[in-house]
């Protein structure tokens, strides 16, 4: 009976051992088995510029930037957007952040990327924020990953003023002037919830009636809004419920 109870408990004590990852000085690091468990601390050489947005790094691993959107193939300052990134690229290596969300629809990793400096009292490039201060992709933070937006923000606010890169070269304050005025009916009197893209940062929420500014709020297919018929559809379609619609005073 001793020895069965002393069995049981060794057999407990390795159970807890595996379980925390710590047996034989070995630690298990749960989801990181294709990228390595210290993914997100060390370095990375960039293997391939895709667009203003988007890169490969060491074995084709795909991430696109977070909290920025540059032109696609065949829009307005799109070989600039990307050679921009190329320059700022070439010769160094990365370093990867994640926000909350950890990758999109397309598979593709969703983070934010800075060059470290290799004097530690210098700051590290931040390749996003870089890339709407010089005027080679907007600024679009969607939630729920939106821990750099005002910094985004401020940056395209600053890029707009001077006329820098696309905003000097293209005509896209125009053409988001135009889509502002523009607004949609609902497909059916039973969907009356709106999909909202804010313009400040803020990403992509829907609304019911009674939420603040829902009677003055417009959606604009063209800019990827859209009226949905239950919460669980707009969720579905990547919107997140506003918090002003829980706290509307």
């Amino acid at each position: 009976m001793k020895a069965q109870y002393s069995r049981k408990t060794i057999l407990g004590v390795i159970g807890v051992l595996v379980a925390t990852g710590g047996y034989g000085g070995y630690t298990v690091v749960k989801g990181y088995e294709k990228y390595g468990g210290d993914f997100e601390t060390r370095r990375h050489i960039v293997a391939r510029v895709i667009d203003g947005d988007t890169i490969d790094i060491e074995d084709k691993i795909r991430v696109r930037l977070l909290g920025v959107n540059a032109p696609e193939r065949g829009e307005c300052y799109f070989e600039k957007s990307k050679k921009t990134l190329e320059t700022l690229l070439t010769g160094s290596t990365v370093i990867v952040e994640k926000d909350i969300t950890g990758k999109d629809r397309f598979g593709r990793l969703l983070r934010y990327v800075k060059i470290p400096a290799d004097n530690p009292e210098e700051d590290a490039l931040f390749v996003n924020s870089e890339l709407v201060r010089r005027g080679a992709a907007f600024a679009e933070s969607i939630a729920p990953d939106t821990k750099y937006r005002d910094l985004f923000a401020t940056a395209q606010r600053e890029a707009k003023k001077a006329k820098t890169g696309l905003w000097g070269a293209c005509d896209y304050e125009s053409e988001n002037e135009d889509l502002r005025e523009a607004d949609s009916l609902p497909p059916s009197p039973k969907c009356t919830i709106k999909g909202n893209i804010s313009e400040k940062g803020y990403g992509k929420n829907y609304f019911m009636e009674g939420c603040p500014n829902y009677l003055s709020m417009k959606i604009d297919p063209r800019k990827g809004e859209a009226w949905f018929c239950s919460e669980r559809e707009a969720q579905k379609a990547g919107f997140t419920r506003s918090a002003s619609c829980d706290n509307p005073f």
